[in-house]
């Protein structure tokens, strides 16, 4: 018996040996097989906790308010004051009528319309020499040489005329300026200029006529 299973194990050791002395190199490898089919969906997985809210910004500072400009003066309704630059081209010589006689003569003009000169206004009319306004009529005399000049005015509803003249030591007569003239004038309801005078306000200053203005208002 025992010899039985000896030799039974020397058949099955010749038999491995032989098998194993037989194998073969690997072979390649065979195509991939096909895809197989998708697995069903997984269940919905819980929600996630919801995030803590993000903090308010800081609301930002109001800015100042500004401050409030200061009131004009008050003007007087009665009142209207213009001023007028006259280039020495702008003046034309016409003929001006006499005061009583008939007579004529010559004199430099110029004209401007203005729709604050009602019939029941009077005008103060005032020419700029340096930084002082002048009352007009204005008549300067030279004492050295007897040369003259003068400068007016005139007014009527709706319109006021300057005149100038000027006659120089040799007789030889100017009807403009040798330079521009700046020219001021008044436009004065006829009730506030009686005021005026009943109050003694000196006419021919223009300051005077402006202090009287402010304090009357």
């Amino acid at each position: 018996m025992n010899k039985f299973y000896r030799l039974l194990s020397v058949v099955t050791l010749a038999l491995s040996v032989a098998l194993w002395s037989c194998k073969g190199d690997q072979g390649p490898q065979g195509p991939a097989g096909p895809q197989g089919a998708q697995g069903p969906q997984g269940a919905q997985g819980p929600q996630g906790a919801t995030g803590a809210t993000g903090a308010v910004g800081a609301t930002g500072a109001t800015g100042a308010t500004g401050t409030n400009g200061t009131d004009g003066k008050d003007g007087n309704a009665n009142v209207k004051w213009m001023e007028a630059t006259v280039a020495a081209t702008d003046w034309k010589t016409v003929d001006a009528a006499g005061t009583g006689t008939g007579n004529t003569g010559q004199v430099g003009a110029v004209e401007k319309t203005d729709a604050n000169i009602t019939a029941s206004s009077i005008v103060m009319a005032y020419v700029k020499v340096g930084t002082q306004w002048v009352a007009l009529p204005r008549v300067l005399v030279k004492e050295t040489d007897g040369s003259t000049e003068q400068v007016s005015f005139g007014f009527e509803t709706g319109k006021i005329s300057m005149y100038y003249s000027s006659k120089a030591a040799n007789g030889v007569m100017s009807y403009k300026p040798q330079t521009s003239l700046v020219f001021g004038y008044s436009t004065i309801e006829k009730t506030l200029l009686a005021n005026m005078k009943a109050a003694g306000v000196n006419l021919r200053s223009r300051e005077a006529v402006d202090a009287y203005l402010q304090s009357h208002r």
